[in-house]
């Protein structure tokens, strides 16, 4: 068996094997060591090993590597769709460095910036922070702080980076850009609808109202010149200053208890409330002395003590419906009807008020003490009127409260974005539009040699 073997082997390394043709591909070339034998066609009848390669395979040439269409149709579309969405960072980059300057918020209002979004302008105005929307951004960037210009009629937001070292000229300058452009604006008008904010009556124009009940719904203006309607269901916030009395806080830190607060404010020798406990000390409401040097004398001593003092500013929170205007002041229905702040009046005080000088008489009955005179002269004693009468004198504001809605027609005013910040979308649009004109030349090549597709 041995023996047989070797004949066979012996007898196939005779065979005669072909050598390697060329090839026209000049990618194919290899070590002629290493490559398996090739079988032939010119000697018919010989055996061909089983890992030959067929010469003719070899011989096919190899058509370049090309691109399916779809790739370039897709770099195409993806080309142009960024070049449609960087299309107002490119005109806001090649703005002059100057600022347009705007009027103010009431050029917004009226409409005069319709049609100027992505412009780099300049414009002052008083922001409304009291309804103001923060956020953070993602990336590690610093909370931004979103609020209206008043005077706009919500048509001009503004927003800007919180820091504290912020310039507090409430004069803003960076890019204006339409809201319906602007990604978080249906986050911040859903928002805003349940946000109640504040807007102050023309005291001016309610005190020219003709006397009696509102002619509801009103139609008047507020403070800043905005149309403002006053509707039935609708409630009058109206503040009023007691000049003649200030609030107090004892802190509890010196004072732990009322009993001593109480006989510190005592010590004063001013007519006083009685005390109500807060979280930080006891409140009291002290009568000063008429204007003059005492009571300049009197609030440098409280300052001296320690003693926390404000003015006494109180709310009366009236429906509209119940409020009647006079020529000297408004009338609201009393405590025993409507909840209101406590007025006071001092123990040994004359029952009946006496009307502002030059003030008509007011129809309200006379008051009655809510308590009966303690020993303590001094006790300031709570009222209880049929008719509470403000004065104009006392009246400082008279509010509506209302839902924010912003206008579709609105602007965001993109403060301390400057058109230098944006110099790298020039360059990269640039990219893009070569990217667009290299794929399409390379489909029409492709339309053109339809054999070599």
């Amino acid at each position: 068996m041995r023996r047989s073997f070797n004949v066979a082997e012996d007898t196939a390394s005779r065979l005669p094997m072909a050598e390697k043709p060329s090839s026209d591909s000049p990618g194919l070339a290899s070590d002629p060591a290493k490559d398996p034998p090739l079988g032939t066609a010119s000697e018919p009848g010989a055996p061909i090993a089983a890992d030959a390669v067929d010469p003719e395979l070899v011989n096919l040439k190899v058509p370049p590597a090309r691109r399916h269409p779809v790739v370039a149709v897709a770099v195409l579309a993806v080309s142009l769709l960024l070049l449609l969405k960087m299309r107002a960072d490119i005109t806001y980059a090649l703005l002059p460095s100057e600022p347009l300057t705007v009027a103010g918020p009431e050029a917004v209002a009226a409409g005069k910036l319709v049609g100027q979004g992505d412009k780099f302008v300049q414009i002052a105005g008083l922001p409304d922070h009291r309804n103001s929307v923060a956020y953070d951004p993602k990336g590690g960037r610093g909370r931004v702080q979103v609020f209206r210009l008043l005077g706009s009629g919500s048509k001009l937001l503004v927003a800007r980076k919180v820091s504290l070292s912020a310039d507090a000229s409430n004069v803003f300058v960076g890019r204006l850009r339409p809201i319906s452009e602007v990604w978080f604006a249906d986050s911040l008008r859903t928002y805003l609808k349940q946000t109640q904010a504040l807007r102050a009556m023309d005291l001016e124009r309610m005190k020219a109202l003709p006397a009696g009940k509102l002619s509801l719904p009103l139609g008047t203006i507020d403070r800043s010149g905005q149309p403002l309607t006053v509707h039935k269901e609708q409630e009058l916030l109206i503040d009023v200053l007691f000049d003649d009395d200030v609030r107090v806080l004892l802190s509890k830190e010196k004072f732990p208890s009322e009993q001593d607060a109480r006989y510190e404010v005592e010590r004063l020798g001013l007519p006083h409330g009685p005390g109500i406990e807060t979280r930080d000390g006891f409140g009291y409401v002290l009568r000063l002395p008429p204007k003059g040097p005492n009571r300049q004398r009197i609030l440098a001593q409280i300052d001296s003590l320690g003693i926390w003092l404000w003015h006494r500013i109180e709310t009366y929170r009236v429906p509209s419906a119940l409020l009647t205007v006079t020529a000297s002041g408004l009338e609201i229905p009393g405590p025993d009807s409507l909840q209101q702040p406590v007025r006071y009046r001092t123990a040994s005080a004359e029952t009946t008020p006496t009307p502002a000088p030059g003030a008509a008489p007011s129809p309200t009955p006379a008051p009655t003490a809510a308590a009966t005179p303690t020993a303590d002269s001094k006790l300031l004693l709570a009222l209880r009127e049929p008719t509470t009468f403000l004065s104009w004198n006392e009246v400082q504001a008279a509010q509506v409260s209302e839902p924010l809605s912003i206008p579709d027609d609105a602007f965001v005013l993109f403060d301390g974005e400057l058109p230098k910040q944006l110099q790298w979308a020039p360059p990269v649009a640039a990219l893009l539009a070569l990217f667009i004109l290299l794929n399409l030349y390379y489909l029409v090549r492709l339309r053109t040699r339809p054999d070599e597709n």
